[in-house]
């Protein structure tokens, strides 16, 4: 694989990342309210992001049970 697959990869990669970011972020504050994103969600939110498929396969194993 080429240069170009490489970086159309890494792009793919960092959008669901992104997308994963934001999701956990608002899993969290959307159900409640009013409430805001504290700082210790943050870290929690990018180390999900960054592990994305892990999560997604996590998730649907917890959920099968």
């Amino acid at each position: 694989m080429g240069r170009r697959g490489w970086l159309i990869g890494l792009c793919l990669y960092s959008l669901a990342a992104s997308a994963d970011f934001a999701y956990h972020l608002m899993a969290d504050v959307l159900p409640v309210a009013g409430r805001t994103i504290n700082y210790a969600e943050l870290p929690v939110a990018y180390a999900a992001a960054l592990f994305w498929p892990l999560d997604l396969v996590a998730m649907a194993l917890l959920s099968a049970k």
